[in-house]
């Protein structure tokens, strides 16, 4: 519950007398005024500003839980914080519980943008109170009617958002690395992409991904094939750049511009970064492997980002890894090899193996790439163990026993 602290002369019956009634508006008005020097927003705003909107500031004082905007409600109101802190959280549509987005405290405003920008625009989270908290609402449509009043406090206020929509901005670049400046360099400098037909040119619509953890061989493979598809392709096309950073929360502002991102096993998509992806406006996240572990699904599906990716990776090519290096160690291959280029031929017991013939070979996990696994290996003529939940006739049928149980 949030107990509303009224100024005396907004209260009916108020036993108070005149002159005291004003005393206390005149109180409120200082603290209130006081705050302001300090706030986010006003700290370097006009005298003449803060003494206008401090009139229009009512104290709150509100217990732990107590809810100032909830998200999908229309922002009526913009808060100043006094003391203690509100959190902002977003409803997890996949289940019942909250996703923490951020805490702010003393001196920060919320709710001013929506106030100041658009009028009823609902609200992208809820704010709460975390323990006890005293802040100051000022009414939205109170606010716009004294800007209205003044030509001059709107031009100020005017000031004020572009102000720190600059500061904003000169941040964000700020913390790009030169290799994300060369990224953006070589997007811009590319000239649009135009198809002649009929005579009219149009411009090809583009699916702008950034593809992140990369390594050379990735892109020398990835870029023929985006090309490719782009040629096969009429009104569409792939935009895709490449980073060899990994994503994560120092990283993911890189992806500002791109509509995907292109992730790989050792990336991080938790819900902080979740949430800067989707300021970013990013909208779908392609992990090229088959693990998605690293990979918070469910604050995607609260953020509206889509999440792809690739269930049979290459099978084949991992199970016959799996018995190159099975054979590598039973022959000792690597240690030969060692000794070799270093032109040492000894032959002595450290190189010797053991037939696989007749051995028993265990393996665990029978999905995709455990049965192709099992299948090589049966050919070697062993004894063939399994464990897995959920059994396969095919490992059976190549004379598997399963000893999941």
């Amino acid at each position: 519950t949030g107990v509303l602290l009224t100024t005396c002369g907004e209260v009916n019956n108020c036993p108070l007398t005149k002159a005291k009634k004003l005393k206390h508006f005149q109180t409120l008005s200082t603290m209130a005024r006081e705050l302001l020097d300090s706030a986010q927003w006003f700290s370097s705003s006009s005298e003449a500003l803060k003494d206008e909107v401090a009139k229009l500031m009512r104290p709150v004082e509100a217990d732990d839980g107590h809810c100032f905007i909830e998200e999908g409600h229309p922002i009526n109101e913009f808060i100043i914080i006094e003391e203690g802190f509100l959190t902002r959280t977003k409803n997890l549509k996949s289940s019942d519980g909250n996703l923490f987005i951020e805490e702010v405290g003393p001196g920060t405003v919320t709710g001013f943008l929506h106030v100041a920008g658009y009028e009823d625009e609902k609200s992208f989270a809820t704010l709460a109170a975390d323990g006890k908290a005293k802040v100051w609402a000022v009414q939205g449509k109170e606010f716009q009617a004294m800007l209205a009043s003044n030509p001059q406090h709107a031009l100020e206020v005017i000031r004020i958002l572009s102000k720190r929509m600059r500061g904003g901005v000169n941040t964000f670049r700020g913390a790009l690395n030169r290799n994300l400046a060369s990224l953006q360099e070589k997007r811009l400098n590319k000239s649009l992409s135009k198809s002649i037909t009929s005579g009219h040119e149009f411009e090809k619509e583009k699916l702008k991904v950034l593809c992140y953890d990369t390594t050379s061989w990735v892109q020398e493979n990835f870029e023929p094939q985006v090309k490719a598809f782009n040629e096969s392709q009429g009104e569409f096309e792939i935009q895709m750049d490449f980073t060899q950073d990994r994503l994560g929360v120092k990283t993911a502002k890189y992806a500002s511009g791109y509509q995907a991102v292109c992730l790989f096993v050792n990336d991080t998509a938790d819900a902080e970064v979740m949430w800067v992806l989707s300021m970013c406006g990013v909208k779908m996240i392609a992990m090229r492997c088959a693990g998605f572990d690293r990979i918070d699904t469910k604050a995607a599906q609260t953020f509206g980002i889509s999440v792809t990716r690739v269930p049979a990776y290459s099978p084949y090519a991992v199970a016959e890894h799996a018995v190159a290096l099975l054979m590598t160690l039973n022959r000792k291959t690597h240690m030969a090899s060692t000794r070799v280029k270093m032109a040492d031929f000894t032959l002595d017991s450290g190189l010797l193996g053991v037939d696989i013939y007749g051995k028993t070979v265990g393996v665990m996990g029978t999905g995709k790439i455990g049965q192709i696994l099992c299948n090589i290996i049966a050919g070697f003529g062993v004894k063939l163990l399994a464990h897995d939940v959920y059994e396969s006739d095919d490992v059976k049928a190549l004379g598997g026993t399963y000893v999941s149980q």
